[in-house]
């Protein structure tokens, strides 16, 4: 991504140059108008490229996410697919710090990490109901973030 923003930089920054030589400049006042436009033409730029990577940024998490759910039942057991959903969205608690917050909730309620083995197995069978719950909760979340891009 620095790369991409200086690649932009430049290109913004040679076009404003050029826009610049263009327009002629006989005074103060029209060389600052000149530096104006310039720097306005840059800051539109880059606004307008830093708005499109962070939409392709979305888009991308979207269909991640998308992908994940359908992969659910062929790729992973419940726990598999808790621990793959918990990084998918640590990866991206930037952009959906909430759900990310709910997904830890929805783990330390089902209590995820703890041994499925441990005591007798009435509590393996109420562990495993649990991973199923927990797996089910994080799949409806993860739903949730890629149809966004459906509901608008």
């Amino acid at each position: 991504m620095p790369g991409e923003f200086f690649a932009v930089l430049g290109v913004v920054g040679s076009i404003a140059s050029v826009v610049a030589l263009l327009l002629p400049a006989q005074g103060k006042r029209q060389r600052l108008i000149h530096l104006v436009y310039g720097v306005a033409i840059t800051v539109l730029a880059f606004t307008a490229v830093w708005y499109q990577q962070r939409l392709s940024r979305v888009n991308r998490v979207e269909r991640a996410a998308t992908q994940l759910v359908e992969d659910r039942q062929f790729r992973f057991s419940n726990e598999g697919f808790i621990q793959a959903a918990l990084a998918f969205l640590e990866k991206n608690k930037d952009l959906y710090p909430d759900s990310y917050g709910r997904a830890q909730e929805i783990c330390r309620l089902h209590k995820c990490l703890a041994s499925q083995y441990e005591g007798d197995s009435s509590r393996s069978l109420q562990h495993a109901y649990g991973l199923i719950d927990a797996a089910s909760a994080l799949e409806g979340l993860l739903r949730g973030i890629a149809d966004i891009s459906k509901g608008s």
